[in-house]
């Protein structure tokens, strides 16, 4: 019985995320002229992606296990719990943005292109921290759906949020390339 329940509540949401995966993978095909301008911003691509993927399924994961202690709920989503995992995860993502932009310069180097290592920095950092912002908070808004609807949150918000979190990142990338390239 619990099979059922979990292939009812997973599989349309997996078919949605494997329809994600082609908006992510579009989004990195309509960057293509930015690679030429910027040397060294597809080095940075599959760090930030697992970054951000790996942070905000954390915080789904720590959310969901709140909820199942009991520590949060739908009536009192908002705690001092919940704005320390949000703040933590938006630390992490910006601390972890500016290594990874360090070592995609780095890489870059090694490969034989020369990248300008503040663009390419800032580049990363933007994209972390606006991802960072909008994942958190479409975390907050998928926990609080998965809730009310009383599913259980382990189902839902690992592939929601990696899928979600490729979508975002990509676009944050995308646009923070388009704002640093014709700011720089």
């Amino acid at each position: 019985m619990y099979a059922r329940e979990m292939v009812k509540q997973s599989l349309p949401l997996m078919i949605l995320c494997g329809f994600g995966a082609i908006v992510a993978g579009s989004t990195l095909g309509l960057m293509l002229d930015l690679f030429r301008s910027i040397p060294g911003l597809i080095v940075v691509i599959p760090g930030i992606i697992a970054m951000r993927g790996n942070i905000s399924t954390a915080l789904g994961s720590r959310l969901g296990s709140a909820y199942h202690l009991g520590v949060i709920d739908v009536d009192n989503l908002w705690n001092d719990d919940l704005k320390q995992n949000i703040f933590g995860s938006i630390m992490l993502s910006f601390l972890v943005s500016i290594i990874i932009g360090v070592l995609a310069y780095l890489s870059s180097i090694l490969l034989g292109v020369y990248p300008d290592p503040l663009k390419l920095i800032i580049i990363v950092v933007l994209a972390g921290l606006i991802s960072a912002l909008i994942l958190s908070s479409l975390t907050i808004l998928i926990i609080y759906i998965v809730f009310k609807r009383g599913y259980d949150p382990d189902n839902i918000t690992g592939p929601a949020l990696a899928t979600f979190g490729d979508i975002v990142t990509m676009l944050c990338i995308f646009g923070s390339a388009l704002i640093v390239e014709g700011m720089l």
